[in-house]
């Protein structure tokens, strides 16, 4: 057999219960994506991330294959969306923020492990609503620095922050961090071009990007609500 016939891995079958999970998540874009956008459009970007779920899915990790599956399919219809020129700016923005947000929370499916007690609960969702604040206020910066007019920004609650200070601390940080910010906030980078920009896999960049945010979060003074913040691992 000559190199050109050479035999390539067959992607793997999905079943009914994966193409209705596909359809699932595919539903939860609706709303965030103009009408116009065929849900057929949504559900092929989804099914192509549900294939690379189950070729990179790793049991023997503990993780369930759907809280796996879920960031994989809804990253695949991110990267399918960013290639739509068409998207409105304020939809395009809405699905950065919510892009982002899905990747710190990729992290947090990864590491979990059995049940919180009740206090590790209360202080690890009064860290993800701090945490995500900070995603929403780097992206707001990092938008604001490519006009280059730092403004501020009002979180919930009505506390306001200032983007220029955000933008300050993102200095302050490690070379590689700094990298991470630019390319997946400044640059729009997809996650596999960062990941390749930073020599990581997708795993390791969604634990980097997690730790960056929680340190730019601390710089920030921004406290989360609940028990005392311990830094996560």
């Amino acid at each position: 057999m000559d190199e050109g016939s050479a035999e390539r891995p067959e992607a793997p079958q999905l079943d009914e219960t994966d193409l209705e999970f596909v359809r699932k998540v595919a539903r939860s874009f609706v709303k965030l994506v103009p009408s116009s956008i065929p849900f057929d459009e949504l559900l092929s970007y989804g099914t192509l991330g549900m294939i690379d779920a189950r070729k990179r899915f790793d049991p023997s990790r503990g993780i369930p294959f759907h809280a796996f599956a879920h960031y994989r399919i809804r990253g695949a219809v991110y990267d399918g969306l960013r290639e739509m020129s068409w998207l409105s700016p304020n939809a395009y923005k809405r699905l950065r923020v919510r892009e982002r947000s899905d990747l710190y929370m990729e992290s947090l499916a990864e590491s979990a492990c059995g049940s919180p007690s009740r206090t590790a609960a209360a202080q690890l969702i009064g860290q993800v609503a701090a945490d995500m604040s900070v995603v929403y206020l780097t992206t707001e910066a990092a938008a604001q620095a490519r006009e280059d007019r730092p403004r501020a920004a009002t979180l919930p609650g009505e506390d306001v922050c200032d983007l220029g200070r955000v933008l300050d601390q993102v200095d302050k940080l490690s070379d590689q961090e700094q990298m991470l910010i630019r390319k997946l906030y400044v640059e729009d980078a997809s996650l596999s071009e960062a990941g390749k920009a930073l020599g990581l896999s997708r795993s390791w960049l969604c634990r980097f990007h997690a730790s960056t945010i929680r340190k730019l979060r601390r710089r920030l003074g921004i406290a989360p609500e609940g028990p005392a913040d311990n830094p996560a691992p």
